[in-house]
């Protein structure tokens, strides 16, 4: 048995397995890829536009591209305990209302019989 024929990217032996170049087993990167496989999948995928990948972080925020995602989070704590920290005015106290005092009548009788205590009308 034969060591696959060997490859730098799946594109290159893509290339070659189309010429009749090379047999369907190849090596990749120290991988064995099937060519045949990789051709439906090459055919299936859809490549996705620079500016959405996720290489090298890119973060849009506030108009501008922030390479580092940590410190674009970074630039919007700090905003949010400046906001947090800035003066707050609050409205004046009330002032206190005081209970209405309570009838004569009642203020001077029993607890306990609703009788007027000694004295008292």
């Amino acid at each position: 048995m034969s060591a696959p024929q060997r490859f730098a990217s799946v594109a290159a032996a893509l290339e070659a397995f189309a010429a009749g170049r090379c047999k369907r087993w190849v090596s990749v990167e120290g991988h064995q890829i099937d060519l045949v496989q990789a051709q439906a999948e090459a055919g299936r995928v859809k490549e996705e536009p620079p500016d959405l990948r996720l290489s090298g972080e890119r973060v849009r925020h506030g108009g501008d591209y922030v390479r580092d995602h940590d410190a674009s989070v970074a630039r919007r704590v700090a905003a949010e305990l400046a906001r947090a920290a800035a003066p707050v005015e609050l409205p004046p106290l009330a002032e206190p209302v005081l209970p209405a005092p309570p009838p004569d009548a009642s203020a001077y009788r029993c607890p306990w019989c609703s009788r007027p205590w000694d004295g008292v009308p």
